[in-house]
């Protein structure tokens, strides 16, 4: 099998000609001379990118691919025979080179590559304000054979420089990698979150280390923040590179006649814990260590003397993180640290943070939202901690926590909340349920710092007296109403059951007399209004249809009404995707909205063939759910329902409609009933709330006693 071509997936051909994924499977199925896989597999085939690039311009499908494109796919490509970190330095040193000696040419063979490539590190190891750990990064630099993937990689990154600029370039190189998903043991800081965290250090001055660098997005804002000398250490040797080569580009892009181009930095590859690369005199130390680590030396550090708060147990490897982070920055100097919830609360970590609450170290817990930092799912927060100084007095009494988890905009509310601390710790205004400061006494005993378990709430209007009193009443006329509504008992079924004529539903459809709509997707926002914008319509989802209420999210209208278009009253409409099966009757309320891409949409165009009542309720039964369902194991409980398999037992149209008054009824009886339940949750709730709200310190804020008295 050639070893020198680009191989590119369907996804990436559709991404280059700037169509849909299914239309490279029409080109595949129509066009016999579409070029054939070369790799892959057969659910996922991989084909050469030169033979795709000569089909669409023949075609006329696409114009010629981007130097950009071409590059990524080369990259994506090399990584089958070396690994993309390395793939990524190599070519992140070829472009340094290449902004610094642009009359340099490209590799035309493969012997040229290892010559340029010495050329290139040796430019890095002389970029403007490297230090002594760039140079040490080549030395343990990975060795790969050179082959006509890499002379492709190189030759397209040339070609991108040539054409965009080698500093865009390689930005948007990083960009694409580091945000194409995580990889195992890595995930790369967003920017965003490196900006919080080095505004949660203080201004910039005097050095700023990142023992865990990874891509270097700290160190990078470290730098645009004002510190002059910026330190990192990563145990990754090619992310280390990585970095290294994102520093030298900042700093050969600088303006020189500015400050920001006077930064120093250093990179080295190591590991922190066990052997720190640098001395202990950081002016801070920002950073988003590994999390859970169970191998991070606890037996050949036991006796550190690092370890000023503790020797950290086996299942903390953040707190040793933190440890070795306070000892290399100067008494009173900024630590800042992303850290997993657990290490807030684990048990195995209490005298720790202990010690480190009451030495004064630890001075503030900030919880993110789930999802904010990178690819983790959990609410991750931010720690910021100072190495205690002898020569401060008296020592901090309360620790600041701060809950960003409902913000949307987490990264200024942070910075408010700690710009307000700051100005004045002792003044600190508390923000229910947000922020406040806790007394280190009532923190002491189990030293649980999880912010949201120190936060006040503030008493919501739902616990009001006046609002249990309406919801009370609203219950007392729901749940009689529902009394009112409750069906008959059918009759005795008659000794001669009526003629029926089942009738599959496709058929109905194919013969005209019912039509399927199928709604087209659309953007769709909750309905905060009565009524939609200018342009804009209301759409009523598979949720809305369960729980029986209007349409509830709001969007763009349909531009082709043919296709989609609005409920009229006596439509029929189903959820495609569901736990709960129910055929709804759309009325004056349902009409004019829109049903969203969740939703089946059936009209009947003949009424005195069906009735709307009567075909709803068979397709609500257990025997009309059970043909229309298809269960699938990626689904778990839900079902895919699709109304074409049922059955219809067609029956003379005026028996239709004695059915369907007697499912109408049961229909208005399930959509009361819900109203019930809907109206007795919220009272349960907000009860409770009451309750327990006059349990607790008011802190200035009326509250109900259990009488439903009003007390300070």
């Amino acid at each position: 099998m050639a070893t020198d071509r680009v191989e590119v997936t369907s996804a990436d051909i559709a991404r280059i000609a700037d169509v849909r994924p299914t239309a490279v499977s029409n080109w595949r199925r129509r066009h016999d001379d579409f070029p054939q896989p070369v790799g892959g597999t057969e659910r996922s085939p991989r084909f050469d990118l030169a033979e795709v690039e000569a089909w669409l311009l023949r075609e006329r499908k696409a114009p010629q691919i981007p130097p950009s494109q071409r590059l990524w796919q080369a990259f994506d490509s090399v990584r089958s025979v070396m690994p993309a970190d390395d793939a990524l330095g190599m070519a992140g040193t070829l472009l340094l080179h290449l902004h610094e000696h642009p009359a340099t040419p490209a590799p035309a063979r493969v012997s040229d590559c290892e010559h340029l490539l010495r050329e290139a590190g040796r430019t890095l190891s002389q970029a403007r304000g490297a230090r002594a750990g760039v140079t040490a990064l080549l030395a343990h630099c990975p060795r790969h054979e050179f082959g006509p993937r890499q002379l492709q990689l190189l030759s397209a990154a040339a070609e991108a420089a040539a054409a965009n600029g080698a500093a865009a370039t390689f930005d948007e190189l990083c960009a694409r990698h580091f945000t194409s998903g995580p990889r195992a043991g890595f995930s790369a800081t967003p920017p965003a979150l490196a900006d919080l965290m080095i505004h949660l250090a203080g201004p910039g001055h005097g050095t700023l280390l990142d023992p865990a660098c990874g891509s270097g997005t700290i160190l990078l804002a470290a730098a645009e923040h004002g510190y002059q000398r910026v330190q990192g250490q990563e145990l990754n040797a090619s992310l280390a590179r990585v970095t290294a080569v994102r520093l030298a580009f900042r700093a050969s892009t600088a303006d020189p006649d500015q400050v920001r181009a006077a930064v120093v930095y250093d990179v080295h590859a190591d590991d922190f814990l066990r052997s720190p690369a640098y001395p202990r005199k950081a002016s801070a130390v920002v950073t988003n260590p590994p999390f859970a680590d169970r191998t991070w030396g606890y037996e050949e550090l036991a006796d550190s003397i690092v370890w000023e708060y503790g020797v950290p147990p086996r299942a903390e490897s953040e707190l040793a993180w933190a440890q070795q982070a306070l000892a290399h920055v100067v008494p009173g100097a900024p630590v800042v640290l992303l850290m997993p919830p657990a290490a807030a609360a684990r048990p195995s970590g209490r005298r720790i943070r202990a010690d480190l609450l009451r030495r004064g170290a630890l001075r503030a817990v900030f919880s993110l939202p789930p999802g904010y930092a990178a690819h983790y799912a959990l609410p991750l927060q931010l720690w910021v901690l100072h190495r205690p100084d002898p020569a401060d007095a008296p020592r901090p009494d309360h620790l600041l926590v701060a809950d960003a988890g409902d913000s949307q905009d987490p990264a200024a509310l942070v910075r408010d909340i700690w710009d307000a601390y700051t100005a004045a710790p002792e003044a600190f205004a508390t923000r229910p349920g947000v922020a406040r400061t806790v007394p280190l006494v009532d923190l002491l005993d189990d030293a649980d710092v999880t912010p949201r378990r120190h936060l006040p709430q503030l008493a919501q209007p739902g616990v009001s007296l006046t609002a249990l009193t309406a919801t009370r009443s609203a219950f007392e006329e729901a749940a009689e109403t529902l009394l009112s509504r409750l069906p008959g008992l059918p009759p005795s079924p008659p000794d001669e059951r009526p003629e029926t004529r089942p009738v599959l539903l496709h058929d109905l459809i194919k013969s005209g007399a019912v039509v399927l709509h199928h709604p087209t997707p659309a953007r769709k926002v909750p309905l905060t209004e009565e009524s939609p914008g200018p342009g804009e319509a209301r759409f009523l989802t598979a949720a809305d249809l369960t729980q029986s209420r209007a349409a509830s999210t709001s969007g763009p209208a349909p531009e082709d009404p043919l296709r989609s278009p609005p409920i009229r009253v006596g439509d029929i409409l189903m959820p495609a995707i569901t736990r709960n099966v129910v055929a709804r009757v759309a009325t004056e309320e349902d009409a004019g909205s829109y049903p969203s891409a969740s939703v089946h949409h059936l009209r009947i165009t003949d009424p005195d063939l069906l009735d709307p009542w009567f075909f709803a309720g068979y397709l609500s039964s257990s025997e009309g759910i059970r043909q229309a369902s298809t269960a699938t194991s990626t689904l778990g409980v839900h079902a895919r329902i699709d109304p074409r398999r049922v059955r219809l037992p067609l029956l003379p149209i005026e028996q239709q409609r004695t059915y369907g008054e007697a499912f109408r009824s049961i229909s208005e009886f399930a959509r009361v009933l819900q109203t019930v339940h809907r109206l007795g949750s919220e009272l349960t709730s907000d009860a409770t709330d009451a309750l327990a709200a006059g349990l607790r310190p008011a802190d200035g804020h009326q509250l109900l006693t259990p009488a439903g008295e009003r007390t300070d």
